[in-house]
């Protein structure tokens, strides 16, 4: 099954709707600190892999998923430009999650899909909202 795109002003008017639609962004947590959409929640599908120094799988994204995102939620899968999110947003839909998005444009965006910052959406700098952060999603899952 593919993933469906929705662009950025789709997604921000999916959050404004009050159906509980959840952008989750799956860049680094130093990305997210630097501007994530507001509400957003910080999920990172890549990781430094301390055995190498390189960015790698986050193991335990599926079971921070699992705990914190019920599997009928309208998911938004947002990144810098649209590719980790796809990734992201693919392993969401193995796990079982049927109504999720990739957000083409991300945050920063690529050519042809203007990301979320520079359409002058609303942006958040700085911590996540109060259990919103990565590390508070990590010990939801009992991590």
């Amino acid at each position: 099954m593919s993933i469906p795109e929705i662009d950025c002003k789709r997604a921000h008017e999916l959050l404004q709707a009050g159906g509980g639609a959840v952008y989750l962004d799956v860049r680094t947590e130093e990305e997210f600190a630097a501007g994530h959409p507001t509400g957003a929640l910080n999920l990172p599908i890549a990781v430094p892999d301390q055995r190498t120094g390189m960015m790698g799988l986050n193991p335990d994204f599926a079971k921070v998923a699992g705990a914190v995102l019920p599997k009928d939620a309208t998911i938004l899968c947002g990144c810098q430009s649209g590719g980790r999110s796809l990734k992201a947003a693919m392993m969401l839909q193995s796990l079982g999650y049927a109504n999720v998005s990739n957000v083409s444009g991300g945050f920063g965006g690529r050519p042809g899909a203007p990301g979320w910052s520079r359409l002058g959406l609303p942006v958040s700098r700085g911590p996540a909202a109060p259990g919103a952060s990565y590390p508070e999603l990590r010990k939801k899952a009992g991590l």
